[in-house]
């Protein structure tokens, strides 16, 4: 009887000591996974910031070219954009930046790994004829013990005012040309049409228990 007793109690002490553990477990795995209320609040968050990135460089373009034309609108897309991406990011405290599918300027806006696959995912919905509206790439990854990362991209499309310093040759006058050259020597984003994949607007932020 007394065998049976001990080993029942062993039985007992090894039962709590799983269930203990699992308990733990369980805790620490919930503390490094944000609630759902807050990763729906997270993510409606980045929305709201991509739109805000593409809703001011549109504008900006916009007055530049009333402004000054296509010369003058260069000027914002290679001080002004950066300029307000990262107003938004120091903001939101989050990073916003820009990506293409072809670099006009290969030290920003290559894309990444992840940031590839999202402008392939983008490519094949616009084929099928999605609208960009529509469309956003969304993943969430681990980055450490607690902490995750969001990573969210938008679709950029070319507008036909674009076309002035992003189309064809015929298209962009030898004013814009020379000023393209001596600013991106080795500028690759040119040839695109109205409604083309021009890049990505990307959002990445972490999310902490």
């Amino acid at each position: 009887m007394h065998i049976m007793l001990s080993q029942l109690n062993t039985a007992n002490t090894t039962a709590s000591k799983t269930l203990l553990a699992g308990l733990l477990f369980s805790a620490f795995s919930a503390m490094a996974q944000p609630g759902p209320a807050r990763n729906e609040s997270a993510m409606q968050e980045t929305r709201d910031i991509a739109a805000a990135m593409l809703k001011e460089l549109s504008q900006t373009l916009q007055a530049a070219m009333a402004e000054g034309g296509p010369i003058n609108a260069i000027g914002v897309c290679k001080t002004k954009a950066p300029e307000i991406a990262m107003s938004l990011s120091m903001k939101h405290q989050v990073q916003v930046s820009r990506v293409g599918t072809r670099a006009r300027n290969p030290d920003m806006g290559v894309p990444n790994e992840w940031q590839t696959k999202a402008l392939e995912k983008f490519q094949s919905r616009l084929a099928g004829g999605d609208k960009p509206y529509d469309i956003e790439y969304v993943e969430v990854v681990k980055t450490g013990a607690y902490d995750l990362e969001l990573r969210y991209a938008k679709p950029i499309v070319l507008q036909p005012m674009c076309t002035a310093c992003h189309g064809t040759p015929e298209q962009i006058s030898p004013e814009v040309k020379e000023k393209l050259s001596k600013l991106y020597p080795n500028d690759k984003a040119v040839n695109y049409k109205p409604g083309d994949l021009r890049g990505a607007v990307i959002v990445t932020r972490l999310l902490t228990h």
